[in-house]
């Protein structure tokens, strides 16, 4: 069990005044990383405001927002993460840094977007439509990359888009479309709330 140095907890009850402070992990997913990390935070006095964890081939990857004391920095953070985690035999690499106020998008008027791009698997199939996104100021959210398992010779790429409202939807679509075409890739681009109603799943 990991027990944080006596002097930090004195110093975390001089007062109450608190930032905000983004934790990112990367390693081998394991059982008990969530808890390791979970309960030093509780011990930190560090409340989670916001998490987003996915494994991908066997790696953990994770980001928290937390709030923190003021008198705990970002690398005090870090440090003591690392430590908990080595304690329990995980070796994970660990980023703590101020977090930013506000999101990409949040000064701007945006829709969110989902585009897919399914044909044959092959490299260099992401980077030409992330420069088209790139070049139209269109932020990637989310992108998966899925292949299919009856056939991996087929790759199904899935981009979550924030597109700005002031932006030629209709250029950015015969772009995407064109560029698709050039890489035998069949792209659909739609309305996020269209394409979860078209996707959703009924109750039988």
């Amino acid at each position: 069990m990991y027990i944080l140095p006596l002097g930090l907890y004195v110093t975390l009850f001089k007062d109450d005044i608190m930032h905000k402070l983004s934790v990112s992990l990367l390693g081998r997913d394991c059982p008990g990383v969530v808890a390791v990390v979970s309960t030093l935070f509780e011990k930190a006095h560090c409340d989670v405001m916001q998490v987003s964890q996915t494994i991908l081939s066997g790696e953990f990857a994770a980001i928290f927002i937390v709030t923190a004391p003021n008198e705990l920095a970002p690398q005090q953070l870090a440090t003591l993460l690392e430590e908990a985690l080595k304690n329990a035999s995980m070796d994970f690499s660990v980023i703590v840094r101020t977090a930013v106020e506000g999101y990409w998008g949040s000064d701007k008027v945006c829709q969110p977007f989902v585009v897919t791009a399914h044909g044959p698997n092959r490299s260099g199939l992401i980077a030409p439509l992330s420069r088209i996104f790139a070049r139209h100021n269109v932020n990637i959210e989310s992108l998966k990359a899925i292949l299919n398992e009856e056939d991996l010779d087929q790759a199904l790429f899935v981009y979550e888009i924030m597109v700005p409202e002031m932006l030629d939807l209709g250029r950015l679509r015969r772009e995407l479309t064109a560029e698709g075409q050039q890489l035998s890739l069949r792209v659909s681009v739609q309305h996020r709330d269209i394409f979860e109603a078209v996707h959703r799943v009924l109750p039988v």
